[in-house]
């Protein structure tokens, strides 16, 4: 058994080392620059208030406990940080929202039952996208990220000819 791994291991070493050739027909790659300078990627004002809040308190008989989700700006544009309250616990995360061209909006919306949310943002359309989802299950809080979003415009550089 021993000797055909060790006959197995070496003939997938040459295999992948067989192909060592280099293309000299292929035309040199291209110079590609990210352009997506349309909006200033800090904020002139940072404002204390919060961008967007879901709030719902929490079932208990003895305290008024509330799960709390708010969304705050930063002094980066396109990243806002998140404050979460679950009972007596408080945790803080970010969350960065793509460059769009246009200054982004943000919001918290309810998701599945009361103790769930999830954080987004509104696309050029006016939909809605998922980034973030905080819920408590099994009474603990989760923070996980659902999606990932990315923009990028690409111009092409003039390349020279051989």
């Amino acid at each position: 058994m021993r000797i055909l791994l060790s006959l197995l291991s070496v003939a997938g070493v040459f295999a992948a080392c067989s192909d060592t050739t280099e293309r000299k027909d292929e035309a040199p790659e291209e110079v590609r620059v990210i352009v997506n300078d349309t909006i200033s990627r800090e904020r002139d004002k940072v404002s204390a208030a919060p961008a967007a809040v879901y709030t719902v308190k929490v079932p208990d008989e003895l305290n008024e406990f509330e799960f709390a989700v708010k969304l705050y700006e930063t002094p980066l544009r396109f990243r806002y940080r998140v404050a979460v309250r679950y009972k007596m616990m408080e945790v803080r995360d970010s969350v960065d929202i793509p460059n769009f061209g246009y200054q982004p909006r943000v919001d918290v919306k309810k998701a599945g039952g009361d103790l769930a949310c999830m954080i987004g943002f509104y696309d050029a359309d006016g939909s809605f996208r998922d980034l973030k989802r905080v819920e408590v299950v099994d009474n603990q809080l989760r923070i996980r990220q659902v999606k990932r979003y990315g923009v990028r415009t690409v111009k092409k550089s003039a390349s020279k000819a051989p």
